[in-house]
């Protein structure tokens, strides 16, 4: 059979397909399409309201909940969902492409929330260049909106009298408020940038504390000259000294400092009083605090202020002074939810004196003595019988710090700082468009078309982002109002002295709105508590590895995800070491590398060598005695160091040091390809160690793991690894010393649980500002960060270490 061509010529072969057979092909993929358009608008809505949720409950357990993984999904649904709305404007009919650029001008509105949840902290970028304003960062925004005001003036039939009538002013409206909107965001990042209270903090901390440093030492000469008499005497003089007693004299500023700075009008006045000083921070280009060539170099501050506006600042012992009056309401006694009031004060301003280690500005009272009190006697205290409580809240408080400082550099937080009517303003405005965009769609809804099941899906589908676009609004402004930044606000506005008309209406509007708060969090406890999460801020987690468990295909896979809880003996001996540390006349701060094990030198070693050394003893230790039987421990109030669990302790700091240098060695002071060669090494050598001390099938009997271990622990010489020899012959050591008579097997714990306590607090302090930047992005207030800021805060840094010997190079270290 022959076919005919258009130009009347014959063809063999098939026939050309049917016009009706292609355009069931294209009905098909349309509809595919518009399915596809559907799921996904259905998921960003679902993802949307889960967002909600997740916020508040992250508000309470803290970053690293499900909100984190709701955030990355949302925002891999809404990349999804723009190649498909592309296809959809392309393939629109007449009557759709009104719906298509009504979706265009929503996504835009969203668009920058959604690509920010995926903060510039994830890189690690903690400086003064997060919060600068670069007009063409919002190049892109403009040209979007620019592209859709084309689209709408080009797709769109005005000649239609009904569409000229109707839609015609509501694009116009919608279009404009999001040119508005766009403009709203450009001046709330330009008001960060210019804000004292946001980016120009840290500078103005800096100044502050110089300025007070200078006040406490002039003090301090007084009353040396005075004698001890006077009424100058400090809150840590008292034979008992507390938290309470030192905060209440604590000059660390909480909120208000951009207050001290005088304005253009007060510059230009050629008359100078007494109250207004240049302050400026000497000999700072390198170093911080007492410790010089501890930092990069720094930014020099010189401030011109006015010392009658530091009465308007509310500081730490505004915060704890006002707070405690609230006692005579509770007979004498503080609740918890005070404490934590006060705490999160203390951490917020704990917060901006370590932003300026990130920016680069001095930290001026490192080292003196204001601040070691301040840490000795106040966060760091570990007076019995409440030592346990008080290491968790030191912990508490840090971590508290961690956050705050974390939060800082995500998009909206500066903005926040620098003016919180910014905030609502963003929100009324969205609220607006969103009712003129509905009103619009309805408007839409009433010109005839013949499509309806086409029609019905496009309005399903404006429906769905309307709910994630006001999912994500109401996220936003939830999370602020119940979040710390806003607590520590009101508390700064309710201890700000005021006029009589502050103090009877707005001061118990504050005192409902925090006891609203209250109530909303301890519901939300109780609700995670039925579900079978609940919720203890005491608790610190810890990542834990175990190299005999990385040596094992069986264990292997358990071996990286394990997290227990840090023990609380844990956190009594490293806040007990911090201490000695600080109060150490001879060192001065200064902490130094460990060497000695009941008297098992590993001198000669890098720090690296020691963790991988001493680690691999601790776990032959615990495969020959096996764990420790559960036996019901006394009151924590009742605890004394005798009675703790060394094993525990011992191998819970053993597995977290192995965690940093299999995971994070970054964070360590060797070389990270040292640290990395070094791991290769030690771990290659126990596989063929185990390999030899079990049959070749090694996959094939993973029972025998506690005599595999128990082989390999008698050996020395067969290992041909000089790290993995040191471990071994440190635990064989340990094993003799627990043979002797009056040598018990807790002796031997116990000298391991003090030498990485004392390794964990060597290996706190350090310089890699950045480095910790990217694990407080990507981990959150880890152990090991949240010790470099308890040590950045005290004035602890790391002794230099002994050189290691010549032969000693990256990859090639063979003894």
């Amino acid at each position: 059979m022959t076919w005919r061509n258009a130009a009347g010529q014959s063809s063999g072969g098939a026939p050309p397909p049917a016009p009706c057979a292609s355009n069931a092909t294209a009905m098909d993929e349309k509809q595919m399409m518009q399915g596809a358009v559907v799921f996904t608008a259905v998921l960003m809505a679902i993802l949307g309201g889960t967002l909600c949720v997740m916020g508040l409950e992250r508000l309470i357990r803290g970053r690293f909940t499900l909100f984190s993984m709701v955030r990355f999904l949302l925002r891999f649904t809404f990349i999804l969902f723009l190649p498909l709305l592309s296809y959809m404007r392309a393939n629109a009919k007449e009557g759709e492409i009104l719906f298509v650029l009504l979706w265009m001008l929503l996504i835009e509105l969203f668009r920058k929330k959604v690509e920010a949840m995926v903060p510039p902290s994830a890189n690690g970028s903690f400086s003064r260049s997060v919060s600068r304003f670069r007009l063409m960062g919002h190049s892109d925004e403009v040209t979007r909106l620019v592209w859709i005001g084309y689209l709408i003036y080009s797709n769109v039939d005005w000649e239609c009298e009904k569409i000229k009538l109707l839609m015609m002013p509501m694009f116009a409206i919608l279009w404009s408020l999001a040119v508005a909107k766009l403009g709203q965001r450009v001046l709330n990042e330009w008001k960060a940038q210019d804000s004292l209270s946001a980016a120009g903090s840290a500078n103005l901390i800096a100044g502050y504390m110089q300025h007070v440093l200078e006040q406490e030492e002039e003090e301090g000469r007084r009353r040396s000259d005075g004698g001890s008499s006077g009424s100058g005497a400090a809150a840590g003089a008292s034979p008992d000294p507390d938290l309470d007693a030192v905060m209440g004299n604590c000059q660390y500023v909480v909120m208000g400092e951009e207050k001290l700075v005088l304005n253009k009008k007060e510059r230009r006045r050629r008359q100078t009083t007494g109250s207004k000083v240049l302050i400026t921070t000497p000999h700072c280009g390198y170093g911080v605090g007492r410790f010089p060539h501890d930092q990069d170099e720094l930014k020099h501050v010189h401030l011109l202020v006015d010392l009658d506006k530091v009465k308007n600042l509310v500081t730490v012992k505004d915060i704890w002074q006002n707070l405690g009056s609230w006692l005579a309401l509770f007979g004498n006694r503080r609740p918890k939810f005070i404490d934590h009031m006060c705490l999160m004060c203390l951490s917020f301003s704990l917060f901006k004196l370590l932003r300026r280690r990130f920016e680069h500005y001095p930290m001026v009272e490192v080292g003196s003595k204001m601040a070691r009190r301040l840490m000795v006697e106040g966060l760091l205290n570990d007076h019995e019988p409440a030592a346990a409580d008080n290491a968790s809240r030191a912990f508490r408080v840090i971590q508290l710090e961690l956050d705050f400082l974390d939060n800082y550099y995500q998009a909206g937080v500066p903005v926040v700082m620098s003016a919180p009517w910014l905030f609502f303003i963003n929100f009324l405005s969205s609220l607006l468009f969103v009712s003129i965009y509905v009103l619009a769609v309805a408007i839409l809804l009433l010109i005839p078309r013949d499509d309806t099941e086409s029609l019905t899906k496009y309005f399903v589908i404006t429906m769905l982002l309307v709910m994630t676009l006001l999912a994500v609004e109401i996220t936003d402004l939830t999370t602020y109002l119940f979040s710390n930044w806003f607590l520590v606000h009101l508390l700064c506005l309710y201890v700000a002295p005021g006029g009589c008309l502050w103090n009877f209406l707005v001061k118990p509007i504050i005192c409902c709105f925090i006891a609203y708060r209250l109530f909303v969090f301890n519901s939300l406890k109780l609700v995670l508590k039925l579900t079978g999460r609940p919720v203890n801020e005491k608790k610190m987690k810890t990542r834990q590895v175990s190299i005999l468990q990385v040596c094992e295909p069986v264990h292997k896979m358990f071996a990286w995800a394990s997290q227990v809880t840090l023990p609380t003996e844990a956190k009594v001996a490293i806040v007990r070491g911090l201490k000695k540390s600080i109060n150490n006349p001879d060192t001065g701060g200064d902490v130094s590398l460990p060497h000695d094990i009941s008297g098992f030198s590993i001198r000669g070693k890098t720090t690296t060598e020691i963790i991988l050394a001493c680690h691999l003893a601790t776990e032959l230790l615990e495969v020959k005695h096996g764990k420790p039987k559960k036996k019901k421990k006394p009151k924590q109030k009742e605890q004394k160091p005798e009675d703790w669990d060394h094993q525990t302790m011992a191998t819970t700091l053993s597995r977290y040091c192995m965690y940093l240098v299999a995971r994070v060695p970054e964070l360590l002071p060797d070389d990270e390809r040292w640290v990395s060669d070094r791991y290769e090494d030690v771990k290659s050598c126990l596989k063929e160690a185990s390999r030899r001390c079990c049959c070749s099938t090694w996959w094939c009997c993973p029972w025998r793991r506690a005599g595999r271990w128990k082989a390999v622990a008698e050996m020395k010489v067969q290992l041909k690894e000089a790290t993995a020899q040191a471990g071994v012959e440190l635990y064989q050591q340990l094993e003799k010393g627990k043979g002797k008579e009056d040598s018990t097997a807790d002796d031997a714990w116990k000298a391991l649980a003090q030498f990485w306590v004392k390794l964990l607090i060597y290996l706190a302090p350090s310089n890699d500002v950045e480095g910790h930047a990217k694990a407080l992005a990507s981990s959150g207030s880890d152990l090991i960060t949240c010790l470099w800021a308890l040590c950045t805060h005290a004035g602890i840094k790391r002794h230099p270490s002994e050189p290691a010997p010549a032969e000693l190079h990256a990859g090639t270290h063979q003894v």
